[in-house]
């Protein structure tokens, strides 16, 4: 039950379109399958992600805050575990592709539109926080999923561990585990939050594949 709000907030048509966008030809993830993406811009959208994650992270705690039972803070404990190991995939994944993590990024307006608008929602409920949050988790693992079981991405392919990542088993669970933490009923604020993070997160990697 709890699963089927996550399903129709996926399928929204305007979540679906913003979808289609990042998936597409000649969007930044096809770009990255086919491997005609140049490596600067996987090194720019490198940074930028370990910046998001970062603030990602902080959301995650602050859920953690507001979680009215010790079983919503296991969930969130889990998740903060699962950004914290991606981030140590992203610290290995920087060091070789030279993307230097101690200096700050100059961030990217799409990146801070987007942490602007998670650290908007600190102040909300825990559902609208989670409702905004949720977008990330779906689309990483979708698109992971997708471009491997659609078999698109090439053999040999420079960009091969960002699919492996995004495809397992384990991001999978983990979007799950978040999913399963949307309320049943979908209020205008969630649904409106859930279609505004997957449009920041359309402005993402679009802003990185023109670059």
């Amino acid at each position: 039950k709890k699963m089927s709000s996550a399903r129709a907030l996926f399928d929204h048509p305007k979540v679906q379109e913003y979808y289609n966008e990042m998936s597409g030809e000649g969007s930044f993830v096809y770009q990255m399958a086919k491997d005609t993406l140049e490596k600067e811009k996987y090194a720019a959208f490198l940074s930028q992600d370990a910046y998001f994650l970062y603030h990602f992270n902080r959301a995650y705690a602050t859920a953690l805050v507001l979680s009215p039972d010790v079983e919503r803070q296991t969930v969130f404990h889990a998740l903060i575990g699962g950004v914290l190991d991606e981030l140590k995939l992203h610290k290995g994944a920087c060091e070789r592709w030279g993307v230097d993590l101690k200096s700050p990024p100059l961030v990217h307006p799409a990146s801070k539109a987007y942490v602007d608008f998670l650290q908007s929602l600190h102040s909300t409920s825990l559902d609208e926080l989670v409702a905004g949050m949720v977008p990330c988790m779906r689309l990483y693992a979708a698109l992971g999923r997708d471009f491997v079981e659609k078999k698109v991405v090439i053999d040999g392919c420079k960009y091969q561990e960002w699919f492996s990542e995004y495809s397992s088993a384990e991001m999978e669970s983990l979007a799950s585990q978040l999913e399963s933490l949307l309320p049943e009923k979908i209020t205008p604020e969630i649904e409106a939050n859930y279609i505004e993070a997957m449009r920041l997160e359309r402005d993402f990697f679009a802003a990185h594949a023109e670059e």
